[in-house]
């Protein structure tokens, strides 16, 4: 066989290879982007959701302007979520936040940007009213936390803290660094 035939069957042996090659590349590219997208499967605007205690009475209610479920990860981001804490025997706890990540299963609500938490009396008055960012909160505990800081105000008195830790249906606070409390003065008649 002469040597240009030699080299043709080589060129084209050649060609071929490199043809499965790149096929073979752009084939396992799409299929790993594929698997590795965070896109929702389902979203919905101005939900509401409730989550009910053994005796049958709420035990919260979740709501959100806008939520978007992710099968990739099995995670639900919401847009202005408002949560509901009932207690028992005690009046709920409202939060509220920019935006939130809830897990698998609903064990971990995270809230981001500015979160307020309060809690009123039976006229609607705040009685105590919490504000910070980045909360999380774990609802079958009824159990808040966060480690940025947290500005706490009950009546006239205001306590500004690093930290916090809640635990809701007790109704018991633990602020944890750099706590200052300011009680303004009576006034005097």
């Amino acid at each position: 066989m002469p040597a240009r035939w030699k080299t043709v069957i080589i060129l084209i042996l050649m060609a071929s290879a490199s043809a499965w090659l790149l096929n073979k590349l752009t084939a396992d590219k799409s299929t790993v982007t594929s698997e590795f997208r965070h896109d929702p499967d389902n979203f919905m605007e101005n939900f509401t959701t409730w989550t009910m205690a053994e005796d049958g009475k709420p035990r919260n209610i979740l709501k959100a302007d806008y939520m978007a479920h992710y099968p990739d990860s099995d995670t639900t981001e919401l847009t202005n979520p408002r949560l509901d804490v009932f207690r028992k025997d005690k009046f709920p706890i409202k939060i509220i936040a920019d935006k939130g990540w809830v897990t698998e299963y609903n064990e971990v609500i995270l809230l981001t940007g500015s979160v307020r938490l309060w809690e009123e009396d039976a006229e609607g008055n705040i009685r105590m009213e919490i504000i910070s960012s980045d909360v999380k909160i774990l609802p079958d505990q009824e159990y808040a936390e966060t480690e940025k800081p947290v500005k706490l105000t009950r009546g006239n008195i205001t306590v500004n803290s690093t930290g916090m830790r809640a635990w809701i249906n007790e109704g018991r606070l633990e602020l944890l660094n750099n706590v200052h409390t300011i009680i303004p003065p009576e006034k005097h008649r």
